[in-house]
């Protein structure tokens, strides 16, 4: 057999497409658990953080990143889509476990901290790959990281712009 060069691999082999719902690749409930984990990684008692919930009890960040990464994950974009899962839906409730918020606060809170939804959702698919393919902790490729990545923006400006043509804007 005659060895074939490295581009001639690349094109027959097929791209790597991370699904708009990632429970076609694991449970719900993992990437809930995952999320929750994701989101133990950070400085939740930083005295900046801390003072500003002291001052705003009702703002729940934790919740609002857990409720719009899960919707992300699984291919709900649209804001009113995932207010009305917090009524209808078990799982989507459950992260809410309260009030629900509102239209304007969900696309304030994903305006304000794109840069941390896209860290949260890189490492969704991350754990993903690795779940998917049985990857266990091999380093993952530069450029793979790199996809996942642009990936995770890609599902951020979905949601910025299903609700900007939803509200007519």
């Amino acid at each position: 057999m005659a060895m074939m060069t490295a581009r001639q691999i690349d094109e027959r082999e097929e791209k790597l497409k991370i699904p708009l719902d990632l429970s076609e690749w694991c449970e719900k409930s993992a990437l809930l658990s995952w999320i929750q984990e994701e989101l133990q990684t950070l400085d939740w008692a930083n005295p900046q953080l801390v003072s500003y919930l002291r001052a705003h009890p009702g703002y729940q960040p934790r919740m609002l990143l857990c409720l719009l990464a899960f919707a992300y994950s699984t291919g709900v974009f649209e804001s009113e889509e995932i207010l009305r899962l917090c009524y209808a839906d078990e799982m989507f409730r459950g992260i809410c476990n309260g009030p629900v918020p509102s239209l304007t606060e969900l696309g304030r809170f994903r305006r304000e901290n794109r840069g941390l939804f896209k860290w949260l959702l890189t490492q969704l698919f991350r754990r993903a790959l690795r779940e998917k393919f049985v990857l266990g902790e091999t380093l993952l490729p530069a450029g793979l990281r790199q996809f996942l990545a642009e990936t995770a923006n890609v599902r951020l400006d979905i949601a910025r712009h299903v609700d900007r043509a939803g509200h007519g804007a």
